[in-house]
């Protein structure tokens, strides 16, 4: 009898050890049909540009069509919740922004949790913003804007709540001690528009956007949030170079999937979208607004995003937002 047993475990054994290696690897056929990349911006939005770029050429490295789907609301929770409805195959991805990090402060309740029910694929590209006045304001420089803030209390524009104008900008309150209101506008382009009218005193903004206000002689560069100069904005100095040693920001852009992706397909994916950010065409065209290209392993994105997600909750914490 238990020679009998014996050798039907043994037999189990082998059984299972056959059907294990003959399991086929999900990401040995992986595409078979196209991929669809979530958004969760409007066509035209910087998020929107990144992604397109990114997605032509995936789909040639991959061999199948990488649809862009806009997917807008929220602060991207839309789409986030679009792509978590999916099954977790690699078919529906998502490209997050720097808002992405403050959904868990920002909202009581979310229908996902950032820590286990996302994985990283890997960033695409990070980019500091620029500190700008009206050129027909008075404000010539950091030191002008501290003074007239302890004269009256100064408004600024953004993007929305989250956005990297508004986080930024409180980033600024805080640090120079200013007293200051946010005037929200429905996109970047509203909100740079409303500093050139005179209807704000101040914004921060992407680098392509204030050069080009610049040059039509719109808007005054004050300072730029990185920890060093950029090669668009040359002669802006720091705000460290200001004396704020602590300030500094990027806007960040960036590809994930839902967790239970079959590792072997996350792998597929971020070294496929690797291979994109290595072409020269396509870093030329994502760096075009100043921005730097940034490739990261999953693991490495994945930590990147646990600390945004902490980081972000202190700032809100500082800076008091409330809580939807």
């Amino acid at each position: 009898m238990k020679k009998t047993m014996l050798g039907a475990l043994m037999l189990g054994l082998t059984f299972l050890q056959s059907a294990s290696a003959q399991a086929p690897d999900p990401a040995t056929n992986f595409p078979d049909r196209p991929i669809h990349l979530l958004v969760g911006s409007p066509p035209g939005a910087s998020t929107d540009t990144y992604a397109r770029i990114v997605a032509d050429a995936l789909g040639k490295v991959l061999g199948q069509n990488v649809v862009v789907e806009n997917r807008t609301g929220a602060s991207g929770l839309v789409a986030t919740n679009a792509m978590l409805s999916t099954a977790p195959d690699g078919y529906t991805i998502q490209l997050v922004y720097t808002s992405y990090a403050l959904a868990p402060s920002l909202y009581k309740s979310l229908n996902y949790d950032p820590a286990t029910d996302i994985a990283g694929l890997t960033m695409v590209v990070q980019s500091p913003l620029t500190l700008v006045a009206s050129q027909t304001s008075s404000i010539k420089s950091l030191e002008d804007l501290v003074a007239l803030s302890r004269e009256r209390s100064l408004n600024y524009s953004s993007a929305g709540v989250g956005s990297g104008g508004h986080l930024t900008a409180e980033m600024l309150r805080l640090a120079a001690d200013m007293e200051m209101v946010h005037v929200p506008y429905r996109g970047a382009a509203p909100a740079a528009a409303a500093v050139a009218a005179n209807d704000v005193d101040f914004a921060l903004v992407s680098q392509v956007t204030a050069k080009e206000l610049m040059d039509a002689g719109k808007l005054r560069p004050i300072a730029v949030t990185s920890s060093t100069r950029t090669p668009m904005l040359p002669d802006v100095p720091t705000m460290q170079e200001l004396g704020l040693k602590e300030y500094e920001f990027y806007n960040w852009f960036g590809i994930v999937a839902p967790a239970k992706t079959p590792p072997a397909i996350v792998e597929k994916l971020s070294k496929s979208i690797a291979q994109v950010l290595e072409q020269d065409d396509v870093r030329q065209r994502l760096s075009n607004d100043g921005s730097d290209v940034v490739s990261t392993s999953p693991a490495e994105f994945d930590r990147f995003l646990a600390e945004e997600i902490k980081k972000s909750n202190e700032l809100v914490q500082r800076i008091g937002l409330k809580q939807e």
